[in-house]
């Protein structure tokens, strides 16, 4: 398994990631969002326009879904907050006194219903900034109208600047890390293949690849739920991605049995037998993780056909898929009729916990090609929804 590019080799440093396209539009939406939300607040001359400004910036994501979110949150907090505020403002009056004590009260109160929702998270902020805007507490309702006014302003100039400049659907940044969990999945089989057969499995190694595959499938559930609000607000109508992301972590979690069988090499009785087909269908194995996982990576986002095959190289690509398919359902296939017939023979005798570990593996073989067989079917349900 190749590092990553970006992740340097040399214990005392650590490279920048590539900078990409990707990172560029981000940045030309959140300028764009900036300079569109001060020229509004400017035109309606708005006594603390900076909210507008911070909050558009705030709310331009990676993807459209993410700035839903983002702007949902802000809101949910500023009316929150801006009520609770305006209420406090208006009992404390012009008493320093009360409003020290209504500010610790509501500040409290805010903040506890932002560690319960996160989605509040801002309410504390907005209480703050209503009640201490205006020393004099003369216009409170006002000072809270405005801020409300400012941040939703900013929410809706930053959505708008997400869904026309450089859009960026939620998909086509989950893929991806479903891809790089699969990948890891391919590189533990071989360590797995290599710890039962030669006992050279590398923890250090396992550990990495494990935690890649943990992280990148956390990411990838992110971003379901970024698809998920593009698909509630009709921002999308692309197919549901979360089936891809529960088979790639129902994939990891039948590598991980092999892995637990494989710390330490099977006994040569076991092993010499065996060897030829279970080599055979692990490499058959991580090489269609890999397959799967260039298709995954490569394709187009299912918004506008993601993995819908086209013209000679769709079908070059079906015919790749189809190929690999047979070759690992041969592999395991032929793993199981040599354990049926080495049994039969009698050639598999060991203590009872190596020959359990040894099955075990072979189990974890069926289950790993089983997933991928749903998972490739799962991506031709998508090219059949965006044909």
């Amino acid at each position: 398994m190749q590092k990553p590019r970006w992740l340097s080799t040399d214990r005392f440093s650590l490279s920048w990631p590539p900078f990409d396209m990707a990172h560029l539009r981000l940045a030309v939406r959140a300028t764009s969002a900036a300079l569109l939300a001060y020229g509004i607040a400017w035109a309606l001359d708005l006594p603390k326009g900076y909210w507008a400004v911070l909050s558009a910036i705030l709310v331009v994501q990676s993807s459209l879904g993410a700035s839903v979110a983002v702007a949902l949150d802000r809101g949910a907090g500023t009316v929150a907050g801006g009520i609770i505020g305006v209420a406090l403002a208006m009992l404390a009056g012009p008493s320093q006194n009360l409003t020290v004590l209504l500010l610790t009260i509501g500040t409290l109160a805010t903040a506890l219903l932002a560690a319960y929702r996160p989605s509040f998270k801002l309410a504390p902020v907005t209480v703050v900034v209503v009640m201490l805007a205006d020393p004099t507490h003369a216009q409170p309702l006002i000072s809270g109208l405005q801020r409300v006014f400012e941040i939703t302003l900013g929410g809706v100039v930053g959505i708008g600047c997400a869904l026309f400049i450089f859009p960026t659907r939620a998909l086509l940044l989950l893929f991806p890390h479903a891809a790089d969990a699969i990948d890891a999945c391919a590189a533990l089989l071989e360590q797995g293949g290599s710890g039962l057969l030669d006992g050279t499995l590398d923890p250090a190694e396992v550990d990495r690849l494990n935690a890649q595959a943990r992280t990148t499938l956390r990411a990838a559930d992110l971003r379901v739920g970024e698809a998920l609000r593009e698909r509630a607000g009709r921002l999308s109508s692309a197919p549901d991605a979360a089936p891809v992301v529960r088979l790639c972590r129902r994939l990891w979690h039948s590598v991980i049995i092999l892995m637990r069988v494989a710390d330490q090499p099977l006994p040569q009785s076991l092993s010499d037998p065996v060897r030829p087909s279970l080599q055979a269908a692990v490499a058959a194995l991580a090489m269609e993780c890999r397959d799967l996982a260039e298709s995954l990576r490569t394709g187009k986002a299912p918004t506008t056909g993601m993995l819908a095959a086209t013209g000679a190289e769709g079908l070059a690509q079906d015919e790749r898929l189809s190929r690999a398919g047979a070759g690992v359902a041969a592999a395991v296939a032929a793993l199981e009729a040599e354990m049926d017939r080495a049994g039969a023979a009698g050639l598999l005798r060991s203590d009872g916990a190596s020959l359990t570990r040894l099955y075990t593996a072979v189990s974890a073989c069926i289950q790993v090609a089983e997933n991928l067989n749903e998972l490739s079917a799962q991506m031709e349900s998508y090219r059949s929804e965006n044909a």
